[in-house]
């Protein structure tokens, strides 16, 4: 399994993690695609000055960009997409998670039936084709019910993955998520090929995981194993990034 951890475009983090033997950088497809050719440039030289990879983003779609009602702009929506995931194939990024839950929200007066439709529709029609050029992989996250009323567990997940008929679109498990929405490990495990990416947290706090907190992370790593999963970033809050970073890599590789 590849570690890596959710640092944005931090060039501090960055280099902490570098020296502490993380496999690679999850960034902020949101922040990338927002900034300026000369900001973007310099965050690929922190990337090429520091020598980690740059495998994995979270945020891929703003919240102003919505994907779901009677609304939906997709002409704005794809130039977006095309400049997001020009710019991720230029950072090396290989999965781009798709949380985005403001963006994806179910307003009222839409049918969840109807919300999954056009969310198909999206990464089928406008995503699948685009990230295809580039080689990389989008995989949805599900979120818990208190951050977005759509795809809340991996079942759901995996359910609308596998409706797109495209290979590049398959499904993230966070175990944060996970915990909140009670989704079982050994259905996870038996996932096979579809759980592409992974994000880990102590869900209680939403915290790094560190030695001796209490929580043990074995099945889910372990099931994440099972699925064929290979990559998991951390994705949690911190009081201290320089001490906790290190120590919360170490104990993810002895599971």
């Amino acid at each position: 399994m590849k570690f890596g951890a959710c640092v944005g475009t931090s060039g501090e983090k960055i280099k902490v993690m570098k020296d502490a033997g993380f496999d690679y950088v999850e960034t902020n497809l949101t922040e990338i695609t927002a900034m300026s050719d000369e900001d973007f440039e310099a965050f690929l030289a922190v990337l090429n000055e520091n020598d980690i990879p740059c495998e994995a983003s979270n945020c891929f779609i703003p919240g102003e960009y919505k994907l779901v009602g009677k609304d939906v702009d997709y002409r704005k929506i794809s130039a977006y997409v095309s400049k997001a995931l020009g710019r991720a194939s230029r950072a090396g990024i290989q999965s781009a998670v798709f949380g985005s839950g403001a963006a994806r929200k179910i307003p009222d007066g839409i049918s969840k039936e109807e919300a999954h439709k056009q969310l198909i529709y999206f990464l089928k029609e406008i995503v699948s084709p685009e990230a295809e050029k580039y080689g990389i992989r989008i995989a949805i996250e599900p979120l818990n019910k208190k951050e977005c009323n759509c795809l809340n567990s991996v079942v759901e997940g995996v359910a609308v993955a596998k409706a797109t008929g495209c290979d590049n679109i398959k499904t993230l498990a966070d175990l944060y998520h996970v915990y909140l929405e009670e989704d079982q490990m050994d259905q996870i495990a038996a996932y096979q090929g579809e759980i592409i990416h992974s994000h880990i947290a102590n869900p209680v706090g939403r915290c790094y995981p560190l030695p001796g907190d209490g929580f043990d992370y074995a099945p889910f790593i372990k099931a994440l194993a099972k699925a064929g999963c290979t990559r998991c970033s951390i994705e949690a809050g911190t009081k201290d990034f320089n001490a906790e970073a290190p120590l919360a890599l170490n104990l993810l590789r002895t599971f």
